[in-house]
């Protein structure tokens, strides 16, 4: 099942994975700061539009980030 868990530790792994902060990153996907850190610590699920700008930050397709969501669901 999606979690706001699950899909938090995804994207907190991808962005990591770019070494960038939270604030950095949150700019680049043109996110409110506090808004974004409650998304990576699960307490908000993102929207769609959401999901596409942090897909963006990342530089990768949105699809990417759903197949990566996608496979950390089904680790569990």
């Amino acid at each position: 099942m999606v979690t706001a868990e699950v899909v938090a530790r995804v994207i907190r792994e991808q962005r990591k994975s770019k070494n960038l902060s939270q604030e950095v990153f949150s700019g680049l996907a043109g996110l409110d700061r506090t808004h974004y850190s409650k998304i990576e610590r699960g307490l908000r699920t993102p929207s769609i539009d959401t999901l596409f700008k942090i897909a963006a930050a990342l530089d990768i397709p949105p699809h990417q980030l759903v197949i990566e969501i996608e496979r950390a669901v089904a680790k569990e």
